[in-house]
């Protein structure tokens, strides 16, 4: 199984996961923006897609879906708290249920609810030898979120902005409390909080994304990661970046783990693809 970050952050979200199936979850790229990054990530733009699956219909996550479904010929795989009525008229729109796993082609997929201002979820997916967790726009860390991600060899996980620079920052009074808010985004200082109680699980990585470019830095959210989990291989997508997931590799008894999400290849920005929320 190969799994490419395509987007992750307010600009868009899309990550692609290849099998012998191919999904894409998340939506918040357009059909060029899509091509673009499957070329710069090596993979093939032409092979056809097996499905959308749709966390919540925030624009940065779901703005694309509808080209995206024309231009790909597939079906949006959505759970109830996506509403999307005119998707539902034009295009092949199947239901998952929460808490109970579905499948596209070999591809096994669970999903649990996170707290966020839209309906939203968390997904693991997973072959019979390699499971990733996918979880951004989380407002606070739940029981059930840590047991998704416990139950995965890796994980892309937002670490959206640093306490003290959301404070000190440009963002109005509403906005910094909607995002450090419980149906907001996770700080790095919980995201951390959350890497050390799955201390003694199967998650051996976990990769950094959502990082908001004015609320937060690279360095900062990898030192405080690391300084709460040393045994977990941690590392950081930007937004503009393209980067692989690959199996992190088992650490040396007693040595600091290392660093585990592959960059494919720098990227610019790519097109926003419908309205998204600054974070």
């Amino acid at each position: 199984m190969r799994v490419v970050v395509l987007a992750s952050g307010s600009s868009g979200n899309a990550v692609v996961v290849e099998s012998s199936a191919r999904v894409l979850l998340d939506a918040g790229i357009g059909p060029r923006a899509l091509e673009r990054t499957l070329a710069a990530s090596g993979l093939d733009p032409s092979r056809p897609f097996d499905g959308i699956v749709a966390t919540h219909e925030h624009g940065d996550h779901f703005g694309g879906a509808e080209k995206l479904a024309r231009a790909l010929g597939c079906p949006v795989f959505a759970h109830d708290g996506i509403t999307g009525a005119r998707l539902r008229r034009r295009h092949d729109v199947r239901p998952y249920e929460i808490g109970r796993p579905f499948c596209v082609g070999d591809l096994e997929l669970t999903a649990v609810t996170v707290p966020h201002d839209a309906p939203q979820v968390a997904l693991r997916v997973a072959t019979a030898d390699f499971a990733v967790g996918y979880a951004t726009d989380v407002g606070r860390v739940t029981d059930a979120l840590v047991d998704l991600l416990g139950a995965c060899d890796a994980a892309l996980v937002e670490a959206n902005h640093c306490t003290e620079l959301l404070r000190q920052g440009p963002y109005p009074p509403h906005l910094k409390a909607r995002i450090s808010s419980g149906l907001g985004h996770l700080s790095n200082r919980e995201v951390a909080d959350l890497a050390a109680r799955l201390e003694g699980s199967r998650l051996r990585g976990m990769l950094l994304g959502h990082v908001s470019r004015a609320n937060n830095t690279a360095d900062r959210a990898l030192a405080t990661v690391r300084a709460r989990a040393p045994w977990l291989d941690v590392d950081l997508v930007e937004q503009g970046e393209v980067r692989e997931l690959r199996r992190p590799p088992p650490a040396a008894p007693g040595a600091r783990a290392r660093a585990w999400g592959q960059l494919a290849l720098p990227f610019g920005p790519v097109g926003r693809a419908g309205h998204s929320r600054p974070v």
